[in-house]
């Protein structure tokens, strides 16, 4: 065996290393940040295996991207949660997606070296998951390993991304969303009595506001007794009326949420909601049980407080709510698995059952569309339509339509 002659700078050499039995393919990358020369090798059993290792190594060097083969994609995902995700640690977005890349993608994934990562590999991943997550849950995950490698690619630690070249498998069937019956809401609402949920659960069922609207609802955006002339809950004296001159009626301006930026979901959920009595009398308790608190502690209430206020004056956390929601319906005696969403489903199911146009939920709630009101969010509550028929009858014993 013989060596190879050694070519140009920068077109990189094979020889045979008597030492270590094996090929060598090496190529020089230039300098690195530090000054130091940047000699990038690798082994082959063969001439021609060395040779195809010397060509990728020249294609790493012409991609710009790093040498070694050691990155991993645990490191992948704590460089892109770090510097690809530019948000606070407890951020709820961070919180989420390291949640979701503890959970289901390092202990599954984290060990392989990146530049190894094959597509059978993601394939093989993508199957684990789907064997117990929804097939909108794999898709997000899927997303969410493109991502991570993308960021990872953008850097020079990998040439290609294999997340790309694959697609996901269908899950297991979701649960789909449902809606309470106006007894099995007001059964929730009488068992959370006396607690913070109480007024949480009746803006939710009564307004139809999201659950990351409902969260950091402040009391400058909650008009309880807006009386022109008067000081509000809100902190203010409110000089408007309604455009026939009555005084404006008790209101909710829904203008914030927990989202990026504080942005509601879309510009048509920046809505102002009209609150029912019912509502009015809760948050009212709610706001002379929070005036209590504070003067025992020698505060005061002011606008920017929040309304559901975590014990240590925070925006309550998403998974606090949906605790004391599963205990509260737990308690009420109805059975199944709630989530704080479905409240918004039970406000959209309740007017449309008592006939509220499409048009109309559609603006209390927020939606862009009335299809997505009538198909995502509407939920027969009674177990027969009626309304068609008795108007059928009506027009037949009146005689427009004649007789048959």
């Amino acid at each position: 065996m013989s060596a190879k002659k050694k070519g140009r700078y920068g077109e990189g050499t094979v020889f045979w290393d008597k030492r270590r039995g094996r090929w060598i393919a090496r190529v020089s990358a230039g300098t690195r940040p530090d000054g130091s020369r940047d000699i990038r090798t690798a082994e082959g059993l063969t001439p021609s295996d060395a040779q195809d290792k010397l060509n990728g190594l020249k294609a790493e060097v012409a991609a710009g991207v790093e040498g070694g083969t050691s990155y991993t994609l645990t490191d992948a995902c704590a460089a892109w949660l770090e510097y690809g995700l530019k948000k606070p640690d407890d951020h709820p977005t961070k919180v989420k997606y390291r949640s979701l890349i503890n959970v289901n993608i390092v202990p599954l994934l984290g060990r392989a070296r990146l530049k190894k990562l094959r597509a059978e590999d993601v394939d093989h991943w993508l199957d684990q998951v789907a064997k117990d997550h929804a097939t909108s849950t794999v898709k997000a995950l899927l997303g969410l390993l493109r991502r991570i490698i993308r960021f990872a690619e953008a850097r020079g630690k990998v040439m290609r991304n294999v997340a790309e070249l694959v697609d996901a498998p269908e899950g297991q069937e979701g649960r789909p969303s449902k809606s309470m019956t106006i007894d099995q809401a007001h059964a929730v609402l009488k068992i959370s009595r006396g607690s913070w949920l109480h007024g949480y659960i009746a803006v939710s069922v009564f307004t139809g506001v999201r659950t990351e609207e409902a969260r950091p609802l402040k009391w400058k955006h909650t008009h309880l007794n807006p009386v022109k002339g008067q000081t509000c809950t809100c902190g203010k004296q409110h000089t408007e009326t309604m455009p026939d001159g009555r005084p404006l009626p008790p209101h909710v301006e829904v203008w914030r949420s927990v989202r990026t930026k504080g942005d509601t979901k879309t510009p048509k959920s920046r809505r102002t909601i009209a609150l029912p009595w019912h509502v009015v009398t809760v948050l009212s308790a709610v706001r002379a049980a929070a005036e209590v608190d504070a003067e025992d502690a020698g505060l005061a209430i002011r606008p920017e407080h929040y309304v559901f206020a975590s014990e240590a004056a925070t925006v309550r956390d998403a998974a606090n709510v949906r605790r004391d929601l599963r205990k509260a319906v737990k308690l009420a005696g109805i059975e199944g698995t709630w989530t704080p969403r479905e409240f918004r489903h039970t406000f959209v199911s309740i007017l449309s059952d008592a006939g509220v146009r499409d048009e109309l939920i559609a603006n209390l709630v927020g939606h862009k569309r009335t299809s997505t009101t009538r198909t995502v969010y509407r939920h027969q509550l009674r177990p027969v339509i009626t309304t068609g028929a008795e108007t059928l009858d009506d027009l037949f014993d009146s005689g427009q339509l004649g007789a048959y």
